[in-house]
């Protein structure tokens, strides 16, 4: 669930004149970054941002963008992009912003070990017509360099989309906040990037066994195939190894 503070900032910058971001960004001076395109994304003809995949906050006059994906016809780049805002409320209640001049900066390239954020679909559900439909959503910086992210399901999705919602850090497994956990169940492939899930609405004995909510999760990217393991058996007992798999492909 998005934080208050979160939501907050993302109503003051749907508020702001999208002219004034877009003309202060020069996607002819982007740096490529090859290894974060999707086949979807690097033919675009027109550049585009793509606001909903970046970190918003918000401090006293001031919106943070962190991490703005720009998707441009070399590649996908990220800015960090700063807005003055000023709020002020009269006596009956009415709002009124007044943005000041932006300010973008190419933001610190992040270890995103080719994931790809976007709409991801699954392989169904045995048997069903069913669909499992995720979002993946990043990167979010954290320290050292390292790299948070999310996926939820989206709308349409089937309740047994495994896994309906997670967390994952990309970087040194040191590093990861699952560290201890990780180094006790014996897990120390650096084959993928992990984190743990979060709900699960889908029950039952069988396959959802391995996908219950705190499980250990794993995951890596390889063009548009995204591949997600579970370590961890029914809230319980974590394994070293991979006991169960799911790929997505990026739409």
């Amino acid at each position: 669930m998005m934080p208050a503070s979160r939501k907050h900032a993302l109503k003051f910058w749907m508020a702001l004149p999208a002219i004034a971001i877009a003309a202060t960004i020069a996607p002819n001076k982007a740096r490529a970054q090859n290894e974060d395109i999707a086949p979807s994304q690097a033919n675009t003809s027109t550049p585009y941002a793509e606001v909903q995949y970046a970190t918003l906050t918000g401090s006293t006059d001031v919106i943070n963008v962190t991490m703005l994906p720009l998707v441009t016809p070399t590649g996908i780049v990220y800015k960090n992009v700063t807005v003055p805002l000023a709020v002020s409320v009269s006596s009956a209640g009415v709002v009124t912003l007044t943005a000041g001049t932006p300010t973008v900066v190419t933001a610190p390239t992040p270890v995103v070990s080719n994931f790809v954020a976007g709409p991801y679909v699954g392989p169904g559900v045995t048997g069903s017509a069913e669909t499992q439909l995720l979002t993946l959503a990043g990167p979010g910086v954290t320290s050292g360099g390292a790299t948070e992210w999310s996926i939820t399901t989206r709308p349409g999705a089937t309740g047994c989309t495994f896994p309906t919602t997670a967390t994952f850090y990309v970087g040194p497994l040191a590093g990861n906040p699952l560290y201890p956990r990780l180094q006790k169940a014996g897990i120390n492939s650096t084959a993928y990037s992990y984190g743990v899930m979060g709900s699960q609405i889908c029950g039952g004995e069988g396959a959802s066994d391995w996908w219950y909510q705190g499980n250990i999760v794993g995951f890596s990217q390889t063009g548009n195939a995204l591949t997600i393991v579970s370590f961890t058996y029914d809230e319980s007992e974590d394994y070293s190894t991979p006991q169960a798999q799911i790929t997505y492909t990026l739409q």
